[in-house]
């Protein structure tokens, strides 16, 4: 936990560099903010944040083992996939006032120019959608947001779930790169998100073959860059139409809506216990929507056989509760560092076209034998009734509802109205 906090705080100092008052090495700002203001003294979470750029790792003289190292790399790697060059210290050629930019400035060839606005997530001010009008991020604007991290800082229970959360919702309209050269279309949050993930997934790959950190990341960084250390992971959801269509006349907005909802929780916590089951966080969760998402793993064995593990035993609760209606893809690819830059040009891509292929091949052939015989082998509880919505022969309630479609209504007259919503185990 203590890397993934270190790898999500490494570029705090960005923060107070930006406010004015402090012209050194965001690196070093940022040490020197997370021990005297924010009274953080864990020393492999300092360490990660002040040495995470070459230039003083090279001299801090640390421990081969340090976190350090796997920080500094994986802060490389995430600023090659921003599409720019290495980590560069703040001095010439910045503009620390400028917004962040939409990332579908350049979608398809389109060079537009639409800018958000300086905010945060805040729920009461509505949706920042990116505009034409560019207003520069005021001093005030940083003195507030490091105001309000250091406040939350202090004194919390430190885990990396909560740091996640809680730069999510102050660095999500801050740019990650100042730099006149390149474009700041990557927010500050997305960056340290994803070098956190990095980190995590070098982190149990080192373990996995017991290599020295210092070696490995620093004396021979350019041949780690080819190293197939990760698999990049998709889950795809196959069904979701007729699911969420499978409604009656009555209320048929709300029923609508409640399939749709129940199906991106059930896609979130299929997530989750992956991501449990490999102890992992969510920042190793890359995108999440409409019944697909990708995520960033370790290629390890450990981690291949968890991932096996897991996909029989969610085949397995998918037929017991929905048959063959509803079926859950999981495919993945090893890749590299470079793979992540597009070296060779077209290996990015590659990347993702394999993983869909993968997908594919797993949608083509679902089940094994012993599968589908243990599905013919399901008896209904009661043949002589099925239920008015999805059709399922069965038990039904007295209002001719299956269990599922019974909850799914009873769900939709909330859905509507409830400001949120929890999901919780019962006992």
């Amino acid at each position: 936990a203590k890397l993934i906090i270190g790898s999500l705080l490494h570029d705090i100092g960005k923060v107070i560099y930006r406010e004015g008052g402090d012209k050194r090495n965001h690196s070093v700002s940022g040490y020197d903010y997370l021990k005297e203001e924010a009274d953080i003294k864990e020393k492999e979470i300092l360490d990660c944040v002040k040495y995470h750029h070459a230039l003083l790792l090279k001299s801090a003289n640390l421990e081969d083992d340090n976190l350090a190292y796997i920080t500094y790399i994986a802060d490389n790697i995430a600023a090659f996939a921003d599409r720019r060059e290495k980590e560069n210290v703040d001095d010439k050629g910045f503009e620390i006032a400028v917004p962040l930019q939409s990332i579908f400035n350049i979608l398809n060839g389109n060079k537009q120019e639409y800018y958000y606005q300086p905010g945060d997530m805040d729920p009461e001010s509505g949706i920042n959608y990116p505009s034409e009008e560019k207003k520069n991020f005021s001093q005030t604007f940083y003195i507030k947001i490091r105001q309000r991290i250091t406040d939350n800082l202090r004194g919390i229970d430190w885990n990396d779930e909560y740091v996640n959360s809680l730069l999510a919702v102050n660095l999500s309209y801050v740019p990650s790169s100042t730099a006149k050269a390149e474009l700041a279309d990557i927010s500050l949050f997305d960056h340290v998100k994803f070098t956190a993930a990095v980190a995590s997934c070098i982190y149990d790959y080192l373990n996995a073959g017991k290599k020295n950190c210092k070696d490995e990341l620093f004396t021979k960084e350019k041949e780690f860059y080819d190293r197939q250390a990760f698999l990049l992971c998709s889950l795809d959801i196959s069904g979701i139409q007729n699911f969420i269509y499978t409604i009656t006349s009555q209320n048929a907005l709300r029923t609508l809506r409640a399939r749709s909802f129940y199906l991106e929780i059930m896609m979130e916590h299929i997530i989750d216990t992956l991501l449990e089951k490999l102890e992992l966080s969510r920042a190793n969760l890359l995108y999440s929507g409409g019944g697909h998402c990708y995520l960033l793993l370790a290629n390890t064995e450990d981690t291949l056989h968890k991932l096996e593990d897991w996909k029989k035993e969610l085949k397995l609760w998918f037929l017991k509760h929905f048959q063959n209606e509803l079926f859950v893809a999981c495919g993945y690819v090893k890749c590299s560092a470079n793979s992540l830059r597009n070296i060779p040009e077209g290996s990015y891509s590659e990347m993702f076209r394999g993983v869909g292929e993968k997908l594919s091949a797993e949608k083509m052939h679902r089940y094994e034998a012993d599968e589908i015989i243990w599905l013919n082998s399901q008896k209904a509880d009661d043949y002589t009734k099925e239920c008015k919505v999805c059709k399922h022969v069965g038990k039904v309630s007295e209002d001719g509802l299956c269990p599922l479609c019974s909850k799914i209504q009873k769900l939709s007259n909330n859905v509507l109205y409830s400001d949120f919503f929890s999901v919780v185990l019962e006992g």
